[in-house]
């Protein structure tokens, strides 16, 4: 089960970046967020798997033992170290979290995604909610913490019955991005 689940957060990484829908207009997308970061967050160095305490992962349900890579990321242009925790004891699910150093939120304007991105904010720092358009078993969270970076939270379902909506996974990963930026603030 935890290989699913980890092939399941490594197909979600890969997953948003696709050819563009058929009748999809070309073109940046006006999706990004527009406030300005109260801050500079830099994830130069940063240890994704740091992000969270045993404690916030309970609470998350994530019983698994955090997995850190750097694996190469074409959504992301380059490689992104990646800490990905599971969980098996409440339900199956799996939270990836990545580093993004190579890319920043402007990515998240361009057209090649095959997902609906909406905006927010996550503890003041602007945000995007990336819900793939071609899949329901996850939900990402893009948080514009510097110049050309990103924190990249994505929330899954690894797959039990009933399956979890994707409004919960969202809501969730909106949740976890706000407990590792305030663990990225108090750094």
């Amino acid at each position: 089960m935890r290989t699913v689940l980890l092939l399941v957060a490594a197909v979600a990484v890969a997953g948003c970046a696709t050819a563009p829908e058929p009748g999809a207009p070309a073109g940046p997308s006006s999706a990004a967020p527009a406030p300005q970061r109260p801050r500079e967050v830099r994830l130069d160095g940063v240890d994704p798997c740091s992000l969270m305490t045993p404690a916030e992962r309970t609470e998350f349900g994530l019983d698994g033992t955090p997995r850190y890579t750097n694996p190469p990321t074409p959504l992301f242009g380059g490689s992104v170290p990646t800490c990905t925790i599971t969980g098996l004891a409440n339900r199956p699910v799996a939270l990836g979290v990545g580093a993004v150093t190579t890319v920043g939120i402007e990515r998240w304007r361009q057209d090649d995604l095959a997902a609906v991105v909406g905006t927010t904010s996550v503890i003041g720092f602007p945000a995007v909610v990336a819900i793939p358009k071609r899949t329901t078993d996850y939900c990402s969270v893009e948080v514009d913490v510097a110049p050309g970076q990103l924190l990249d939270v994505q929330f899954s379902d690894g797959g039990g019955e009933p399956p979890i909506p994707q409004e919960e996974l969202c809501n969730t990963a909106q949740r976890a991005a706000e407990v590792m930026m305030q663990s990225l603030l108090a750094r």
